[in-house]
């Protein structure tokens, strides 16, 4: 018998088009205009909804979680309110 385990992150759906994003930076672009910086690669976004939205992308969830464990106990930078989440980005083909 094999354990099949599901990925229990969130996915992000909500963007302001009817396209079908290639990559999850032109999602993520998409989805938070007003995201100062959207940095990274893979399908994984560490989203700090602090006074300034701001967007770390990760190929797996491992790093995400270790880089949001970071911020939580240290702070993501000045105006720091503690709204960290991690989500999935939907690409083409899901």
């Amino acid at each position: 018998m094999t354990l099949v385990l599901l990925d229990p992150t969130p996915i992000y759906k909500r963007h302001r088009c009817e396209r079908q994003h290639r990559t999850a930076r032109t999602f993520m672009k998409c989805a938070i205009p007003r995201a100062v910086w959207i940095q990274g690669e893979g399908e994984y976004a560490l989203i700090a909804w602090c006074r300034v939205p701001s967007v770390m992308l990760y190929p797996t969830r491992g790093p995400a979680e270790a880089a949001k464990g970071q911020i939580d106990q240290s702070a993501c930078g000045h105006g720091c309110t503690g709204k960290h989440e991690i989500v999935r980005v939907p690409l083409v083909g899901w």
